[in-house]
């Protein structure tokens, strides 16, 4: 057998399973090490999966007993223009042995929207406080620089240029020196998440840089929510059929009970409607995982619930 054909023929079968079985047991040890929130969370309105943060890598790596390393692969600095951008590479070595595990990218640079822009608000000629309101028609109008954000107390009547003439909004940040270093651990943050992803084969886990979009407040993540379990039984009785006499004693119709009870208070139907829903459930659901999925949509319920009460 040639070469070639030899580095594509298949693993062994067996070596492959103890190889697969491996990576499982390694992502259930992260999963127990790491800490929703901290480690790692879900950024609103980026979808379900967990991002990695930059703690959480750090652990994967000390788990695995690797140790980081850093260089810059490409870096472009105008200071005239002004523009920044560095692409850093991480690499992973194991402490025991000086192998190399695994190596990450990370790029950042001054064009992106977080860097490039920022918030202009209206600022006190006589302080320079960024603390100018409207001053309240009932109070004779015109504008202040608020005390309770920091300004003098200043006063300025309507249509006066000092104050009217400035730009608000998004405008172009006319400070991106101070933000070099900024952007430069950005992108080593980048290349370590992404090495200690490869490290750990967790890329079906975690994903990475989602909180760097420039629609998310950087840092604004929430643990993921637990899997609905149903409540711990002796056994797995699976709840009677819609019709049938329900007993306060049986915790399958306990479950049950609170499926009705739940259906009624988050979405308003009648009993006969949560009926209905749970024949639906059983007509399409193994007996034995019946009981699970009623759980499951018990705490599907409550979680929409809270969602439009949180819209209200």
């Amino acid at each position: 057998m040639s070469d070639e054909t030899q580095a594509l023929a298949l693993p062994d079968e067996v070596q492959f399973k103890r190889d697969i079985q491996a990576v499982n047991r390694f992502q259930q040890i992260v999963h127990a090490n790491l800490v929703a929130g901290q480690d790692y969370g879900v950024i609103p309105g980026t979808g379900s999966k967990p991002t990695l943060l930059k703690p959480g890598a750090e652990k994967i790596a000390k788990l695995l007993g690797l140790a980081d390393t850093y260089d810059i692969a490409d870096k472009l600095e105008d200071w005239s223009k002004p523009f920044f951008r560095y692409l850093i590479r991480a690499t992973l070595t194991s402490v025991a042995t000086g192998k190399v595990i695994s190596q990450g990218l990370g790029e950042c640079n001054s064009m992106e929207g977080k860097y490039r822009w920022r918030e202009s608000q209206r600022k006190c000629p006589v302080c320079g406080k960024e603390a100018i309101i409207k001053g309240k028609a009932e109070y004779g109008g015109g504008w202040l620089c608020f005390q309770k954000k920091g300004g003098c107390g200043a006063k300025f009547a309507d249509g006066d240029q000092a104050i009217e003439s400035q730009t608000v909004g998004k405008v172009e940040n006319d400070d991106i020196y101070s933000l070099v270093n900024t952007i430069l651990k950005m992108a080593k943050k980048r290349a370590l998440v992404d090495a200690a992803l490869s490290a750990g084969r967790l890329s079906n886990v975690f994903t990475q840089d989602v909180e760097d979009l420039p629609n998310v407040v950087e840092g604004t993540v929430v643990p993921p929510k637990a899997p609905p379990q149903a409540p711990k039984k002796a056994s797995n009785p699976t709840p009677k059929a819609p019709d049938a006499r329900l007993s306060e004693s049986d915790p399958a119709d306990l479950l049950l009970v609170e499926f009705y009870a739940t259906a009624k208070d988050c979405t308003g139907m009648d009993t006969e409607q949560a009926r209905e829903g749970f024949r639906k459930i059983r007509d399409v659901t193994p007996e034995e995982a019946t009981a699970k999925l009623l759980a499951e949509s018990i705490e599907r319920l409550k979680a929409d619930k809270a969602r439009k009460d949180a819209m209200k």
